[in-house]
Formats: structure tokens, sequence, C-alpha cells
């Protein structure tokens, strides 16, 4: 599956003679693909419509195959490229359907891992007890995640730390608000809101 999501999935077809009154038949799903025709050495192919798309093998080959071997590529934004590794020489209709896996956002995972870095420095920061700077890198960090419920987790135990138990709490029942099965959250806030005095405005 790595291998397919990284390179495409390449298949390779082979055939014994020709027969220019076979067809070709190329289906996708999603539907509205591109569908490319190039050589196997080539990068870059020609265009020759979207799916789903139908004609002869005799015709595609004429027009567009120069070597033994071609490749057709369905591109879709999002998607992966497909792609299928042809034989010249085809005796058969061609009837390839195509699923098409949705495409990893790779900038995304190189900013998750950037994430994960700087949260082993807040944690660092923390057990140094330099919560100040810890705070205002969590401060930053939120800004770009807002989603993810460990960054006013932490926020809430630097402020705990610094003796803020006020702001600690308000971020303690964020990261609870964000993610209700943030178990360590969920108990830092009941526990503080119960040394505070305080009903607690947000039930399990």
């Amino acid at each position: 599956m790595l291998l397919r999501i990284l390179f495409s999935f390449i298949l390779l077809i082979s055939f014994a003679a020709i027969s220019w009154g076979q067809e070709v038949s190329i289906t996708s799903n999603p539907s509205g693909a591109d569908i490319y025709v190039r050589s196997s050495s080539e990068k870059e192919g020609v265009k020759i419509g979207k799916t789903p798309f139908k004609m002869p093998l005799g015709e595609l080959i004429n027009n567009y195959v120069k070597t033994n071997t071609f490749v057709l590529e369905l591109k879709k934004d999002s998607f992966t490229p497909y792609r299928v590794l042809l034989a010249k020489t085809a005796t058969v209709d061609i009837d390839l359907v195509a699923n098409l896996d949705p495409a990893v956002d790779l900038s995304r995972i190189k900013e998750y891992d950037r994430l994960i870095s700087d949260l082993f420095e807040v944690q660092r920061l923390i057990r140094s007890k330099n919560n100040a700077s810890a705070i205002t890198s969590l401060d930053e960090l939120e800004k770009k995640f807002p989603e993810f419920s460990i960054i006013p987790e932490l926020k809430g135990t630097a402020y705990y730390l610094d003796k803020q138990v006020d702001k600690a709490l308000s971020f303690y029942r964020r990261a609870f608000t964000l993610n209700p099965e943030n178990v360590d959250s969920y108990k830092m806030k009941v526990y503080l809101e119960k040394s505070l005095g305080i009903k607690s405005d947000i039930k399990k």
C-alpha cells in the first residue's frame, strides 16, 4: 500500500499480436480523471481525454504509441495518479477500471512531524520550570493547530505549575471540550474545580 501511495500502482499486461478491431475502455472511481498516454521512458504524456473513455485500440496505438510499451496514466486533483503499463501488441479489448486513492498530503505530514518535535521541546521547558517560554511556544502552536487538545492541555499544565490556577483551569476545560476523550484534562479540570469550589460547566 505504501508503494502505491508514493509511486502509484503499475500493472504490466502483455499480449501476442495486434488486432485493430479491439477497443480500449477506461473508467475510474471517481470519474472525470484526465487520461494521458506516454512511453515508459517519458515523464510527460499526451492527454487523450477523461474518464469514462472509449477508443479503438488501433487508433490509440496508431496516433499516440511510438514504442513497444506505453503507459496509460490517470490523474485527478487530490488523488494519487494511477498508471498502467501496456504492451503495444494487444489482441483483446482493454477494459480498465481504476479506483483512485486519495492523495496523501505530505506537506501536512511534515507539519505534524514539526508539531511533535515542538511539543517535546515544550515538555522539556516545563520540566525545567521554564513555564513562561513553554506558554509562549504553545501560543504559537495553538494558532497553527487549534484542533489539537494536547496544546491547551500543556498550557494548562504550565499555568498550573506557575501557580496561575484560574488560567490553568480554563485551558484544561478547553482541552476537554476539544477532545472529550482526553482523560488527563478531564481529571485536572475536575480537581481544580473542586479545589476552587467552582461548579463544573462541562459534564462528561
